[in-house]
């Protein structure tokens, strides 16, 4: 148990301090280009560089940027990526009208690299092998977690891989890691008991999604919720009450959330605040006239009376409208 605590924990902090990985997140790419231009044209080829690799994570199939890229690193005297980048612009534009001379820089590039003393290793098998765990990890759903498709995904573009691929690759990623999110949020609001790993690892993977670029809907109100669920479950009430709170801001028209707000009030035993929560939203949810019976018994056998004597005849014979 105290392993799997901290493996949640770093988890968690992990997600805290993620930065995006790909997509909008990331930056506006046309503004992270323009940037990038004016910097290259100062001639100051390493700042240009490091703006056009955030380029192309903002916007992966805008594959000109790869060949910007691979220009500025070449100035900056970064060979082996500046290489590599040429090699992906290559492969991604075969008809481009830019492709000839683009073909002659990057056969100038890999010379000057080979006359490198010591060249730095190709990472390019490196790079297939992590692909390869990616989508096997995709494939057998392990989202997160070592060995996860979001540590290979994260490892590649740190590392520097490249490719309009990525794109996909992201996509992929962040539809899963939202699916399944969706899921945690829709077992546990059917009052499906589930683990509190389960319900806390929603966070982290709706997380995941907005740094892979996904939309994440609800996600804020979700993941506010899971949180609370967990923490009813642990019996963290104050906690739950706060979570189920926010939920209920951020998603005002799903009315469950106000509802699990007042459970956790009850639960903590503040039966007459629980109460004031529901009849403030749910006022006739068959739930509320439940809490104001079991309230008005606990207060005296008339007052318990007349409130299930309220109760049985609403529903029997509902107001008109």
């Amino acid at each position: 148990m105290a392993s799997r605590a901290i493996l949640l924990a770093a988890l968690l902090a992990s997600a805290a301090q993620a930065e995006p990985l790909i997509g909008l997140g990331v930056g506006n790419s046309d503004t992270l280009l323009s940037e990038a231009s004016k910097l290259f044209n100062r001639k100051q080829y390493p700042k240009a560089a490091e703006l056009f690799l955030k380029a192309t994570r903002a916007d992966p199939s805008a594959v000109n940027t790869y060949l910007l890229l691979a220009r500025a690193q070449t100035l900056a005297k970064q060979l082996q990526p500046a290489c590599y980048a040429y090699r992906v612009y290559l492969k991604s534009v075969p008809d481009s009208p830019d492709r000839k001379k683009a073909s002659a820089e990057s056969d100038q590039c890999e010379r000057q690299l080979k006359a490198l003393k010591k060249p730095p290793p190709d990472p390019g098998p490196k790079y297939v092998e992590t692909r390869a765990a990616f989508f096997t990890a995709l494939d057998e759903n392990r989202i997160l977690g070592a060995g996860g498709a979001a540590e290979s995904l994260t490892s590649l573009v740190k590392e520097g891989f490249l490719g309009p691929e990525l794109a996909e690759m992201a996509q992929k990623l962040g539809a899963a890691a939202s699916a399944e999110g969706d899921l945690a949020h829709k077992r546990a609001l059917a009052g499906e008991k589930l683990p509190a790993e389960q319900l806390r690892n929603a966070r982290p993977l709706y997380q995941l999604a907005q740094d892979t670029g996904a939309p994440v809907g609800d996600a804020k109100a979700r993941m506010a919720f899971l949180d609370g669920v967990a923490d009813l479950q642990d019996k963290a009430y104050k906690k739950a009450e706060a979570h189920f709170a926010d939920a209920a801001k951020a998603d005002p028209a799903n009315k469950e959330y106000v509802f699990y707000k007042g459970l956790a009030l009850f639960q903590a035993g503040d039966r007459p605040q629980a109460l004031k929560v529901l009849e403030a939203d749910l006022k006739d949810d068959p739930r509320t006239a439940v809490l104001r019976v079991a309230i008005a018994l606990g207060q005296s056998p008339d007052s318990g009376a007349a409130e299930l004597e309220k109760l049985l005849f609403t529903a029997r014979l509902p107001k008109e409208k």
